[in-house]
């Protein structure tokens, strides 16, 4: 079983749920050895998406097909995921009791937890919490945190506010999880397609936790293209997260996607990639207006080429990309772009940035710490 297949397997399990016919079908295609069970495990872990799989195993009636040891682990990581977004949703009321005067939205993973996206509360594995607040805010909710015990890693760089979208992520010994507070939901290439005002206008109640507020749909679904296809460039490297495409199939069975994304009007032919991409692999139907539109089809056939490839080539290669846009692409930018020169100068002037470029491009490559 190589990663591409393994990948493929795990997105026939999450799209049972959208499906008709039995889930006994997959029996079939479920791994022969424990090296297979190994690789698809493995992959899995890599897409952090152990606890969504392991909760359509269950709930299709899949778990008799694994091997007993095999499903005791998946259900110890299940339950691990779901204690520890239940005390993430604790510290999200104490967030709310901190920034008691600053208004603020909740977003990605842990605004779709808030809004019931998921089937439970376990499925979806999240890093830190992402909260968007008035840009001329941002500085004081972080000080209000730092008054709580949060610490960052890094210093925030004041010289770079115009071209920063987040306050260093915020940490607490007592706390599972980071919060980044934003003043921006996206960087700022793609603030003109979803301006932070926008969001704040167009935000709803969160459905599941009363007291939060959350994006709407279009604007969520907006912003989980822009975050893996633009910001984490997915739609360069075609190495696409199935977390983010499984969120896009769950917005998905609340809105209308193609409706969403021709209103929005930004970046068709590259939505319109990511819808098919989604389609294609999670084996669903293609809906009759986005199979009637021409193209898109080069991202899937990139992301199939780039999931086959072996792991030191997909290192290289992700490796070149990177180096292209650091070094290349955004240097270009810096002649007219305003944002793009405060970004590299502000970087460029403070000497503690050359300490931590160094190491992250070491850990990039493959390096240990030089610490």
């Amino acid at each position: 079983m190589n990663p591409l297949q393994a990948y493929r397997l795990a997105a026939s399990v999450l799209a049972l749920d959208f499906k008709q016919a039995p889930a006994v079908h997959l029996a079939g295609n479920m791994p022969q050895s424990q090296r297979q069970w190994e690789q698809w495990v493995y992959t899995l872990s890599n897409q952090l998406m152990l606890p969504p799989v392991y909760a359509a195993l269950q709930r299709h009636g899949l778990l008799k097909f694994l091997p007993e040891d095999l499903s005791l682990y998946l259900s110890e990581v299940y339950l691990l995921n779901q204690e520890r977004n239940q005390k993430i949703l604790g510290q999200l009321e104490e967030l709310r009791e901190i920034l008691v005067d600053i208004p603020f939205v909740v977003m990605k993973g842990t605004g779709n937890m808030l809004d019931g996206i998921y089937n439970d509360v376990g499925e979806r594995m999240v890093y830190d919490i992402d909260i968007l607040v008035p840009s001329d805010q941002m500085v004081e909710a972080a000080g209000l945190l730092h008054g709580q015990g949060y610490h960052t890693q890094k210093p925030f760089n004041p010289r770079a506010f115009e071209s920063t979208m987040h306050y260093p992520i915020l940490l607490h010994p007592g706390h599972v999880a980071g919060v980044e507070i934003h003043r921006q939901p996206v960087q700022f290439l793609y603030q003109k397609c979803l301006p932070a005002s926008q969001v704040f206008d167009t935000a709803v109640p969160s459905r599941k936790h009363p007291g939060f507020w959350v994006m709407d749909m279009p604007r969520r679904i907006a912003h989980n293209f822009i975050h893996a296809q633009l910001m984490h460039s997915g739609h360069y490297h075609a190495r696409t997260g199935l977390r983010d495409l499984y969120d896009l199939l769950l917005l998905g069975r609340e809105v209308d996607l193609e409706e969403v994304f021709r209103t929005w009007g930004c970046y068709p032919s590259a939505s319109l990639a990511w819808q098919k991409l989604m389609y294609r692999t999670f084996g669903i139907p293609e809906p009759e207006p986005i199979r009637r539109k021409r193209g898109g089809g080069g991202l899937t056939r990139r992301h199939e080429w780039v999931m086959q490839m072996g792991h030191r080539k997909r290192r290289l290669y992700m490796i070149l990309i990177m180096l292209l846009q650091k070094y290349i692409v955004l240097p270009m930018r810096v002649m007219w772009n305003r944002q793009a020169r405060n970004y590299v100068f502000a970087r460029l002037s403070d000497r503690s940035w050359y300490r931590r470029h160094y190491e992250g491009m070491r850990r990039s490559m493959g390096f240990k710490s030089s610490r």
